[in-house]
């Protein structure tokens, strides 16, 4: 019993620190210029560091992006630390969540703070001619848990970007609303 414990242990910090390690990837908007795409991102003040979170993307279809690779369940997609700017690494760091491809509809993004401070939040979509973007400003709360909604509509080179309020109502405010996760 003490032998699978102790295993258990080892697997989980070893587990844990290989994730820790993972290389960034490089933003999806490169090989998607002529194709609808969406960025859901959160990042610090001067884009110079990995901020401490987890973002996770429900795509239109309620589909969420699998964080392994090589089994996505949204096609042509990428979630986790991401760099936006290939020449300027070290100033291009977010935690985003990418979709080349994207479809119209309503979206959730659940943001898991892991630290106190604060950071950014930006959407933007763009179809390959009209483009459009929002950001907002959050203080994280350790052990915090935020879902923000919004609504992406594509139609003529016109690109819509709208935050929803609780009951996917679309509002006009520029800042969202934080849906906090119900504790168990």
């Amino acid at each position: 019993m003490q032998r699978c414990f102790l295993l258990w242990i080892i697997a989980l910090a070893t587990g844990r620190a290989l994730a820790e390690d993972v290389k960034p990837a490089i933003s999806l908007r490169y090989s998607c210029f002529d194709k609808p795409f969406l960025s859901a991102s959160v990042s610090t003040e001067r884009h110079d560091s990995f901020p401490d979170v987890e973002v996770r993307l429900l795509d239109a279809q309620g589909r969420p992006l699998d964080n392994n690779r090589r089994n996505r369940r949204t096609p042509k997609s990428q979630q986790g630390k991401v760099i936006e700017i290939p020449g300027h690494p070290a100033t291009s760091q977010t935690v985003a969540a990418e979709i080349c491809e994207a479809g119209e509809g309503d979206y959730a993004l659940l943001v898991s703070e892991h630290a106190d401070g604060q950071y950014w939040l930006s959407i933007d979509a763009d179809d390959g001619i009209g483009n459009e973007g929002m950001d907002s400003s959050f203080f994280a709360r350790k052990g915090q848990t935020c879902t923000f909604r919004f609504r992406v509509r594509l139609a003529y080179h016109v690109v819509n970007v709208r935050w929803l309020s609780p009951g996917n109502v679309q509002t006009s405010s520029p800042d969202p609303t934080c849906e906090l996760a119900k504790k168990p």
